[in-house]
């Protein structure tokens, strides 16, 4: 697995990339959908606040979506502006992440899978997995 910490080209970076997780405080798209290859996750950290937006809408139009809080994401993550310009309709959204987990919900389905999960950082969620950590770990 190639790992890139510093990149010149952000569209190489991203085609030759199977997992990206974006954490920027953008307000404009730095990931086009063109640059995707199939099979690609996303984990979206930084779409936080209403507005925040760091990749193409368009890449949610074949996408397996996950999120953090569905009511929370819904007004300040990265499926915000999807949802407002119609790339993305709710009932595509497959749920959140417990969901997936406790096996409510199936996630991806083949390897060419485009999978993004919004997270707006929900500190309940943070605290949650910590704790489960710490007593899966003693």
């Amino acid at each position: 697995m190639k790992i890139t910490q510093r990149i010149s080209n952000l569209q190489e970076a991203v085609s030759d990339s199977d997992i990206i997780i974006t954490i920027t405080p953008s307000h404009t798209p730095l990931i086009q959908k063109e640059w995707v290859k199939p099979g690609t996750h996303f984990s979206c950290i930084g779409a936080d606040m209403a507005g925040k937006e760091e990749i193409d809408s368009q890449i949610f139009e074949d996408a397996i979506v996950f999120v953090d809080d569905l009511e929370h994401c819904r007004n300040a993550g990265e499926i915000e502006i999807p949802l407002k310009q119609g790339t993305l309709s709710e009932d595509r959204i497959c749920g959140e992440l417990g969901d997936l987990i406790l096996g409510k919900a199936a996630g991806r389905k083949s390897d060419t899978d485009i999978t993004v999960f919004d997270s707006t950082g929900m500190a309940l969620l943070d605290l949650a997995v910590a704790d489960f950590l710490l007593k899966k770990n003693r």
